[in-house]
């Protein structure tokens, strides 16, 4: 893979950070592999309190970044160690949102409302069979 500002990317231009969760912040889970561009913010759905990722290939974690709100999607900064829980706004689409198991996909739309509290988006996927 080439190098860029330091970090290893593929032909696509996308690095793979990996991340893990945990409940109690000792016993970490795998959660999935995202790829996304470098410098690029990171969507997850679903995660616990702790969460923490690296760079594949790096040995160094960044985390564990705790859970700051009872929000489904983690906005993670892999760039200034940052993560919040949000709701989603049209500042998001496009960004790459990892699910629980490791799927990711691009955020095309999000829509949530207050009363009661329902929310809908839509992801698209790519992929190459090289």
């Amino acid at each position: 893979m080439p190098e860029t500002g330091g970090a290893r990317v593929n032909r696509d231009g996308n690095e793979c950070w990996i991340v893990e969760t945990s409940k109690d912040g000792d016993r970490w889970r795998f959660f999935g592999k995202a790829w996304k561009r470098p410098r690029e913010l990171l969507l997850l759905h679903g995660v616990p309190r702790f969460l923490r990722v690296r760079l594949d290939g790096a040995r160094d974690w960044l985390g564990p970044l705790e859970r700051t709100d009872d929000l489904p999607i983690t906005l993670v900064d892999t760039n200034r160690g940052v993560r919040s829980e949000l709701w989603p706004d049209e500042s998001h689409l496009g960004l790459p949102l990892l699910l629980p198991g490791g799927e990711t996909g691009r955020l095309v739309s999000f829509d949530h409302q207050a009363d009661p509290v329902r929310w809908t988006y839509t992801l698209e996927f790519r992929g190459s069979a090289e």
